[in-house]
């Protein structure tokens, strides 16, 4: 558990566990104190497949993520430091990861590390904090597995040091159309978008606590901070961040919160939508695999062959249609996707969208052959289908998108609708940037 466990059980925290963290699941208030009034732990639970208890909980921290402040704690993500005295710490990385990760000091590098068939091994951002000196973020599922594949491919010689810091940080994520303005007053430090952009971290003092590494993101799509405080300062960081923000009506927030938010965005996780199995080609990434940075880099061979042969299967996003979320049953993952009638792959995560009004599937869909045999899946073929998803033995028709839709705020912004996770442009012809010089 974080620092912050007993402030967030007293707020009304549901928990449910990851890796042996305790992580609240949503919040309510409501009988979230015994017979001698003190705080209750309680266990997230979802009785049943249709429509969840919790659904009114998660909507309204939802709505306050997207119009007002919603605060969530993400202390269970993977934190690793990575260093070294030259530029021993850069190769390492450049020939881990597949993008270009010698970007200026303050930048974030979001970048799939992968095998030699190209999969993923692990999906990562990475702060730039010094010309030698990176902060990996990771997911929580990842934490020994993802320290396990950099120590296997580790210099001789301990040139390039490697520290999980993951207990050593509390990890706050603030985030909505108010974050700015309200983080603005518990620090001297420029948050404008021209001295703070999108994509990038400082390190700030936040009511008189130092030593803060502040993320310009906050893998939700929403416009927010990751603050990254040393164990010692949190809570006196998040009570401050209570404290100022409660005139821009802040709340805390869950996990299941956050999955809608992503889920609407159409972003992908790893250990959920990613596997050793999926490459950038798949889901969407291509933008993010830098070929031509002048590295070979692991998996480099596999992804330049898919490109030029096709890929056999493509991430999407399904909308779900005909299905009233009071009286049917939902979708939980796992579901069989159908094109034209004929089955093509299944559902990886899925979640109530709030700003949509209806259920939203991510999953794999295949173009396979009478025969079984695959056949490669194109932008065109994706878009030309009529689709439906199988929840409890019922066919519901679905319109599939190829990237994240455009989603009506309250609160515009142009770094938030600028940045998209899952295929960065739809025209197909985009891959050919991604060839090397010849």
């Amino acid at each position: 558990m974080s620092p912050i466990f007993p402030a967030l059980k007293e707020a009304g925290a549901v928990f449910s566990q990851v890796m042996g963290y305790e992580r609240p699941a949503w919040f309510d208030k409501k009988n979230a104190t015994n017979e001698k009034g003190s705080p209750k732990f309680r266990i997230a639970t979802t009785n049943g497949f249709g429509k969840p208890h919790w659904f009114d909980h998660v909507q309204s921290e939802y709505e306050n993520c997207r119009e007002r402040i919603g605060m969530s704690d993400y202390s269970t993500f993977t934190k690793i430091d990575l260093w070294s005295k030259g530029n021993e710490v850069v190769d390492l990385l450049q020939y881990l990861c597949s993008n270009d990760v010698d970007q200026p000091v303050g930048s974030i590098i979001h970048t799939g590390m992968h095998n030699r068939h190209g999969g993923y091994e692990n999906d990562c951002s990475l702060a730039r904090l010094s010309e030698n000196h990176y902060m990996m973020i990771a997911p929580t599922v990842q934490q020994a597995r993802c320290k396990a594949w950099i120590d296997r491919h580790l210099p001789p010689g301990g040139r390039v040091s490697v520290s999980d810091v993951t207990s050593m940080y509390t990890a706050i994520c603030i985030m909505g159309p108010f974050t700015r303005i309200m983080l603005s007053e518990l620090t001297d430090t420029d948050l404008s978008p021209k001295s703070f952009p999108f994509f990038t971290c400082k390190e700030l003092d936040v009511g008189l606590a130092n030593g803060i590494r502040a993320l310009n993101l906050t893998h939700t799509g929403e416009l927010g901070y990751v603050l990254y405080i040393p164990n010692e300062f949190a809570l006196h960081v998040y009570t401050k961040l209570m404290e100022a923000g409660q005139k821009y009506g802040i709340r805390h927030c869950g996990y299941y919160a956050m999955r809608t938010l992503r889920v609407e965005k159409f972003f992908a996780f790893w250990g959920q939508d990613l596997d050793t199995f999926t490459t950038p080609l798949e889901c969407g990434r291509m933008w993010r695999v830098k070929f031509n940075k002048g590295v070979d880099f692991i998996g480099r061979d596999a992804l330049l062959q898919q490109r030029d042969k096709g890929v056999e299967r493509m991430y999407i996003q399904l909308l779900i249609n005909d299905h009233d979320p009071d009286l049917d049953l939902w979708s939980w993952g796992g579901e069989p996707i159908y094109r034209d009638g004929v089955y093509c792959g299944q559902t990886t995560t899925t979640a109530y969208g709030f700003t949509f009004k209806k259920q939203i599937c991510l999953g794999f869909v295949k173009n396979l052959h009478s025969s079984g045999r695959a056949l490669p899946v194109t932008n065109d073929y994706i878009l030309s289908g009529d689709y439906e998803v199988e929840i409890a033995g019922i066919r519901y028709p679905a319109k599939a998108n190829l990237h994240s839709p455009n989603l009506p705020t309250k609160y515009p912004d142009q770094e938030r609708e600028a940045y998209k996770a899952t295929r960065d442009k739809m025209d197909e012809s985009n891959l050919l940037a991604y060839r090397p010089n010849k």
